[in-house]
């Protein structure tokens, strides 16, 4: 029986079993692949490897620390092709793994992965890797979910437990802030001039407090990551004040008035829902 680890799925067909341990992810694999062709003198990360003392790397893994292949699934169906030595790295990129099938994707493709996360995960077992630097190889050591509900993926080196019911509440969280102050305020350090930038855009600093409260849970680390842009969450949550005052018009006086919405409650419905098809 073929013990499954993460670089068993993104292998797929490709990995072969055998009677060894893998150095990086401890698959059961053949001895076509030697360590010590894979495993150079600047590779940092030997405590974290599952064997060690290996002289065999699985397909997995020898194609996911390796510069790619030629064409690249990404996740909204489009293929990248190579345009040069380095550009398809693995690392480079973040992960969609299923058991039939791997897709790359970049902060470009945020609002798919955003929608696969919360609303249309793929049948387990699956993966999902997160990548910040593009310098650290990820998919060896990345976790496999085992259910829709509750599930584990990995943001950059943090592995980190979903619940897709509250990262979602976590990301309404953070529409209002990333609507007054832009998405940087999220994690950054909550300074008094943020205050005055919420209050200006909020008429209240009520959110901005509560989410100070769970700034550095993992999960605020996770919608961070994941949450809209800031003109998507200006779209979805409005300042209290109209940004322009019209001038007078045929002599008219058109001045500032206050908008409907009252504080911060934003119309956080879902919008442009994704379906995603992953046969």
């Amino acid at each position: 029986m073929i013990k499954i680890t993460s670089s068993v799925l993104f292998a797929g067909s490709k990995h072969k079993e055998g009677a060894f341990y893998c150095y990086f992810c401890g698959s059961c694999c053949d001895g076509f692949f030697k360590t010590n062709d894979y495993v150079k003198d600047t590779f940092t990360n030997r405590d974290i490897v599952k064997y060690p003392g290996s002289q065999y790397v699985c397909a997995g893994c020898v194609e996911s620390i390796g510069w790619g292949n030629d064409e690249m699934l990404m996740l909204d169906g489009t293929i990248k092709k190579r345009t040069n030595d380095k550009g398809m790295a693995q690392r480079m990129y973040s992960w969609l793994i299923t058991k039939n099938q791997k897709w790359a994707f970049t902060k470009a493709h945020v609002a798919l992965i955003r929608e696969i996360i919360l609303y249309n995960q793929p049948e387990p077992p699956f993966i999902i890797i997160l990548a910040n630097s593009g310098q650290k190889h990820l998919i060896f050591r990345a976790p496999i979910a085992m259910s829709k509900t509750s599930f584990p993926l990995m943001l950059e080196e943090e592995i980190i437990n979903v619940n897709p019911s509250l990262l979602d509440n976590r990301l309404k969280m953070a529409i209002p802030i990333v609507a007054a102050t832009g998405k940087p305020a999220l994690l950054d350090n909550i300074t008094i001039n943020t205050f005055i930038t919420y209050e200006k855009y909020h008429g209240n600093v009520d959110s901005l407090e509560a989410w100070q409260k769970v700034q550095h849970e993992p999960l605020s680390r996770l919608a961070a990551w994941l949450s809209k842009s800031k003109e998507d969450a200006q779209n979805e949550c409005p300042a209290i004040e109209p940004r322009r005052i019209q001038k007078e018009i045929s002599g008219i006086n058109r001045s500032n008035k206050n908008a409907s919405r009252k504080g911060d409650s934003c119309n956080q419905g879902r919008s442009g829902q994704v379906v995603f098809n992953f046969s």
